[in-house]
């Protein structure tokens, strides 16, 4: 805790993270109601940040979006990579006719990267076609928006990504 900055502020994204992340540093740590980058721009804390120094706390990637905004309000943002996220590829081929057996019908994905992957593997028009017409779960308009551009047409915003609001979301 002692390399830790007690006049730093700490933000974070979701309520997770900050949990954790004031264990960490012995700080409190503010996240937002809906854990998204859009909502945690909105915070206060970020409102007037001209000239300060920020530091994001990412995995390889991501957090684009906040970090755009930020410099655009005026920060001297810069990312620190603290985590590796790691693409598992699959075989779609399989999965799809499993889940088609299965009668799957809704689809959840937490991040723009995943939901780029995710279609990336998707390696024949067939299966993307039958995965356009699942319901889809994501945590944003943003990643709402990327779906429907890319084919997607049932799309629900939940609450949020945590799991409670994924769980009410799929409740009929």
């Amino acid at each position: 805790q002692s390399n830790w900055g007690t006049s730093t502020r700490y933000l974070a994204v979701g309520q997770k993270t900050a949990h954790l992340l004031s264990k960490v540093t012995g700080q409190s740590v503010n996240y937002p109601h809906v854990s998204d980058s859009e909502h945690l721009l909105e915070l206060a804390e970020l409102q007037s940040v001209s000239g300060q120094k920020i530091i994001i706390l990412r995995g390889n990637g991501g957090r684009e979006l906040i970090h755009e905004t930020l410099s655009e309000r005026g920060a001297l943002v810069a990312y620190k990579e603290v985590y590796q996220r790691k693409d598992l590829p699959f075989d779609a081929s399989a999965y799809c006719k499993q889940w088609q057996q299965q009668n799957v019908d809704t689809l959840i994905i937490t991040s723009g990267h995943q939901l780029a992957f995710f279609m990336s593997q998707l390696d024949n028009p067939a299966m993307a076609s039958w995965a356009h017409q699942l319901k889809l779960l994501v945590p944003s308009e943003r990643i709402a928006n990327d779906a429907r551009t890319i084919g997607f047409e049932h799309i629900v915003v939940p609450r949020s990504a945590a799991n409670q609001d994924l769980v009410a979301a799929l409740q009929p």
